[in-house]
């Protein structure tokens, strides 16, 4: 009896001890939330502060930048807990992500299921748009994968919303690639 005793002692003691892996926070998608900082339907372009902790609208040659193109498609924010680090090609910021459905108000927290990537060129540099819906069925309006209605919708504004010839479409990408992009710049 008191071997068995010590071996299950011994057990429990080697199974407490024994090292854990550090799990992948986003090992799937239903643990993903986008911060919305420019609703659908609007165009001034807002940008988050981390510093002052508000939405502040993107000034340029000391004006409210507005978009002169059609307003947003979609709700326009960042994936939090990312950040796209300069030191590996990133521009300094949270992941950029578009969720397609109704408009939401600027601040809010959305869990969201990636459905791919729109990948672009911005004055010479890769600038990847995650697009994405709401993971609650009761705000989605799109499944799983992208229609190329949708496709050509946004193509079309991300190529103009700029000025014409300011972006540059370089392909689309699937739910595997933008997944792949998200854990690429996770914190």
């Amino acid at each position: 009896m008191k071997n068995i005793f010590s071996f299950c002692l011994i057990v429990i003691i080697l199974y407490g001890c024994e090292l854990q892996q550090k799990e992948n926070p986003i090992k799937d998608s239903s643990s993903l939330n986008a911060i919305i900082e420019i609703p659908a339907g609007t165009n001034i372009k807002y940008e988050y502060n981390y510093d002052s902790q508000n939405f502040e609208a993107n000034i340029v040659d000391g004006q409210k930048r507005i978009i002169n193109y059609l307003p947003y498609p979609g709700n326009y924010g960042f994936i939090e807990n990312t950040f796209m680090d300069p030191s590996l090609g990133g521009d300094g910021d949270a992941l950029d992500v578009l969720v397609i459905c109704e408009a939401l108000h600027q601040g809010k927290k959305i869990n969201i299921e990636p459905i791919g990537i729109l990948k672009l060129m911005d004055d010479g540099e890769e600038d990847h748009k995650i697009i994405a819906i709401p993971n609650n069925d009761q705000e989605s309006f799109i499944s799983d994968s992208i229609p190329e209605s949708v496709k050509i919708i946004l193509k079309t504004w991300f190529a103009n919303y700029k000025g014409f010839g300011e972006m540059q479409f370089i392909s689309w990408g699937d739910k595997k690639e933008a997944m792949d992009e998200i854990k690429k710049w996770q914190l």
